[in-house]
């Protein structure tokens, strides 16, 4: 498994990463999973090929890189969320998160982007099981007398089904996009109220 070759120490190699990983999410907003690639990455940063292979030895290694950006980005935008589960009717909650996940994909088009790598370049296991350990917290709150390994599985239901949305609103037609996301609240509200209520 490719893995981030190098750690940057001080202020001016994390900058340099960032700036690296911000060209990545442009040039792949721009053409594409495929097309991308490490001299364009390069180009678009401004910098040395040479200097990109230091950080991330090929495009896997990049691909890991801005999905855990993101995971973290989403994790911070889905937080208040669950700190709300006693407050937050079902149907609310799925609307928000629905909601919050399109808002980040429309502001961050690599996010989406990055749907069409190979699953082998997708969320490393660590981070699906704290997204499913964060999810599964919501619903045990909710229902206190669930098992753990149902709300486990509730959650990892659920997220599925959040990224089935994302992969349908990246190809959809523009109007169209409105419309598939009503229909997986639909969905995720019937599965999580039939549980959980």
């Amino acid at each position: 498994m490719a893995v981030q070759r190098r750690i940057p120490r001080q202020h001016r190699g994390e900058r340099r990463v960032a700036g690296l990983l911000d060209a990545a999410a442009s040039v792949l907003a721009e053409f594409g999973y495929d097309a991308t690639t490490m001299s364009e990455i390069a180009e678009r940063a401004g910098a040395a090929v040479g200097s990109l292979y230091q950080f991330f030895p090929n495009k896997e290694a990049v691909t890991r890189a801005l999905r855990t950006k993101y995971s973290q980005q989403i994790e911070e935008l889905w937080q208040p969320l669950f700190d709300r589960s006693s407050t937050l009717n079902l149907d609310t909650f799925v609307d928000r998160l629905l909601d919050l996940t399109i808002q980040f994909a429309n502001e961050h088009p690599a996010f989406l982007a990055l749907l069409d790598a190979p699953p082998a370049h997708h969320h490393s296991g660590e981070i699906r099981k704290r997204f499913c350990q964060l999810m599964a917290r919501f619903f045990l709150l909710r229902k206190p007398r669930m098992s753990n390994a149902k709300a486990l599985r509730m959650a990892a239901v659920s997220l599925k089904l959040v990224n089935g949305m994302l992969v349908l609103y990246k190809d959809a037609k523009r109007s169209e996009k409105p419309h598939i996301v009503q229909e997986f609240k639909f969905i995720l509200n019937c599965y999580l109220n039939r549980g959980i209520s």
